[in-house]
């Protein structure tokens, strides 16, 4: 069903955005000061917008945290994936699984599930239904079959999993961009303010992340820059930065909410 949508939000929740930018920079400065593991930083930068996010929600919240629950069958093989061919990876504290895949960073990619969607709904979204679309059994079908296949094909033969960041990236995105255009065009200039707000925070912190070892680049990229004697794939500022959490929301608008 289309509704409303604006590119900007209303100006009696302006205080809450100023809110959710000081939560991250307070994160961030924390970070920077305490130097914390891994998994502390990023519960430290992400975990208290979310929160509020999700504390100024009265329909929305189920929905979205069912969604993000759901989504680690996602981010499971998500992650495998891009471990296999070294795509990033991050400093873990955890046993891996399959040996490779961090626990840490399944953690964040939930969490910037969550975060961008509590923020969709709040701003942009107007917190509307706790209804779940009826196309929710795509999206489940989809996420199983990529879950089994990833764990079928990579103990048959591994090397066959084997996809570049910038094919991995190609293949996710763009079904999900190719569906939004055909059922939810109406919504593109709602998506412009949250891929600038998270596009900004991932940028922030991945610096952060890099400066303090947690996260850097060990493959082979196509448009690889060198910032500091560290590789930075430009591949992961056009996939993750700009564009994942738009097709996160892209995503739930489709075939969930």
């Amino acid at each position: 069903m289309k509704h409303a949508s604006k590119a900007w939000v209303k100006r009696q929740k302006l205080k809450d955005l100023v809110i959710l930018a000081l939560l991250f920079i307070i994160g961030i400065f924390i970070v920077l000061i305490f130097k914390p593991g891994y998994l502390a930083n990023i519960l430290i930068v992400y975990l208290p917008g979310m929160v509020y996010s999700l504390t100024r929600l009265k329909r929305s919240t189920k929905k979205i945290l069912i969604f993000g629950i759901i989504s680690i069958l996602f981010v499971v093989p998500v992650e495998i994936l891009a471990r296999l061919t070294d795509s990033w990876d991050v400093a873990s504290d955890f046993p891996r699984v399959l040996d490779i895949a961090s626990l840490e960073n399944m953690l964040y990619g939930v969490v910037n599930i969550i975060y961008p969607l509590a923020f969709y709904e709040y701003f942009f979204d107007n917190d509307r239904n706790r209804k779940i679309s009826p196309r929710y059994k795509y999206l489940i079908g989809i996420y199983i079959v990529l879950f089994i296949t990833t764990f079928i094909v990579y103990f048959i033969d591994p090397v066959l999993l084997k996809f570049d960041y910038w094919v991995l990236g190609l293949l996710i995105l763009s079904p999900i961009f190719i569906l939004l255009l055909i059922y939810k065009s109406h919504i593109v200039k709602c998506l412009i303010l949250p891929a600038v707000f998270f596009g900004l925070m991932y940028l922030v912190h991945e610096a952060v992340s890099m400066y303090l070892g947690h996260w850097w680049w060990p493959g082979s990229y196509l448009l690889p820059i060198t910032i500091s004697d560290h590789i930075y794939p430009l591949e992961d500022l056009i996939i993750w930065i700009v564009f994942s959490n738009v097709a996160v929301i892209s995503g739930y608008e489709v075939l969930w909410d």
